[in-house]
């Protein structure tokens, strides 16, 4: 069965500080560009998809938490939902800015299906890994 590449931990790691640097300068500071009509549901599109990106990039700077697989997964979904909500908490006092529970919803849900990786990581596991390694599934 095809293996995942596992990157080293330093590119992993600074992965994820890329995807939260994104999420905060677009979170906070500027709004990104938009070059077509968006539709209502543009700004919970953007939240949806950039939650899913800290999920699956938390995941990845985490792999070597694997054997506590129940514990990796709890830590993930944790941060990435609590850094939803303290964006959304630093958006409020802003001017330009507004906090929103909706934004939460989809800040979460984004997190829900980003947690799928989970499963992928799973049914493949990673290059390197012993044919014999059960995942910490047991």
């Amino acid at each position: 069965m095809p293996r995942l590449p596992k990157p080293p931990r330093l590119l992993r790691v600074c992965a994820l500080a890329a995807v939260l640097a994104i999420v905060v300068y677009y979170s906070l500071l500027d709004a990104p560009p938009v070059a077509f009509e968006p539709s209502p549901w543009y700004d919970k599109e953007l939240h949806f998809v950039a939650y899913t990106a800290v999920t699956v990039t938390a995941a990845g700077a985490t792999i070597e938490l694997r054997a506590r697989r129940r514990y990796r997964i709890g830590i993930v979904i944790a941060f990435a939902t609590a850094f939803g909500v303290g964006i959304e908490l630093v958006q409020w006092p802003l001017a330009d800015r507004y906090a929103s529970m909706a934004d939460v919803v989809a800040n979460a849900a984004g997190t829900a299906v980003g947690a799928g990786w989970f499963l992928v990581e799973s049914r493949f596991g990673y290059v390197g890994d012993s044919a014999t390694e059960d995942d910490g599934q047991s």
